[in-house]
């Protein structure tokens, strides 16, 4: 071989080799546009402009091991389907499985499984009643957060209608407070969502806190099938996968739960 034919079979080789380098690095070049809640703990900016909370945490995981950048927008639920329906998300979360998403075009990938807590106030709980007997007691009020019923049954919410007994309100601190200002008594949610606003309404003396473990509802990320091709998808399950079993999501959901009401939540 001469001098000239060397070289370029140099070249083809090192043509091959960064071809497959680059194949292999998989190199994300979408921008991900983000919806998450829009309230304490799940997500919120600080006074800098830098996002925090539950929702951000994982996000933030997921799009590092992804090599992604995105856009995190706090909004409201219905916000966030209409914006869906749009096509203006690529991802919403950290949501309760519901059909109203999976309606609005995009499909789920679980994070993890949680059981529904009532929070009740206590003079109008007494030890040792379950959660459907407190939903039965025509003298609690209920109240709820506009499009969110994912650990409210169906019949539980009719009862509740015919009865006159549940106010909703467009924001999750609005649903604490009524509570505090006395207009309400009782809120069924997750105890992602109890263990912060319990305490940051200052709360904790007038309720208490029951868990049902007979209900569970799943929690995770809808993705959009307008905006996100099904290959990334795919990959963006993987990384999730590669997160529940090395212990990712479950050092993130734990900072913000207690030791008791994480033995409640299991890794799909």
């Amino acid at each position: 071989m001469d001098v000239m034919h060397f070289w370029k079979a140099l070249l083809v080789i090192a043509m091959v080799l960064t071809g497959e380098f680059v194949f292999a690095k998989d190199v994300c070049s979408k921008q991900f546009i983000v919806g998450t809640n829009n309230y304490q703990p799940m997500y919120f900016r600080n006074s800098g402009g830098k996002a925090g909370g539950i929702d951000e945490d994982l996000i933030a995981a997921i799009m590092a091991r992804r090599d992604c950048g995105y856009n995190s927008r706090g909004m409201s639920r219905p916000a966030a389907v209409e914006s869906l329906k749009r096509g203006q998300l690529d991802l919403i979360m950290l949501v309760a499985e519901n059909n109203i998403y999976s309606d609005g075009g995009a499909d789920f990938i679980p994070l993890f499984r949680s059981v529904r807590e009532l929070v009740v106030r206590k003079s109008k709980y007494k030890k040792g009643q379950t959660v459907a007997d407190v939903f039965g007691n025509k003298k609690v009020i209920f109240g709820n957060l506009i499009g969110s019923r994912a650990v409210m049954t169906e019949s539980e919410y009719q009862m509740l209608l015919k009865d006159s007994r549940i106010i909703q309100v467009p924001d999750a601190v609005g649903v604490y407070a009524l509570i505090q200002k006395g207009r309400t008594d009782a809120v069924i949610a997750t105890p992602l969502l109890n263990n912060y606003l319990v305490k940051d309404l200052k709360i904790e003396s007038d309720v208490t806190l029951v868990a049902d473990r007979s209900f569970t509802t799943s929690l995770g990320i809808y993705v959009s099938r307008q905006r996100v091709r099904e290959e990334e998808r795919e990959r963006l399950e993987g990384i999730v996968r590669k997160m529940k079993r090395d212990g990712t999501i479950e050092r993130i959901i734990s900072k913000y739960l207690t030791k008791d009401q994480m033995s409640s939540v299991t890794f799909e």
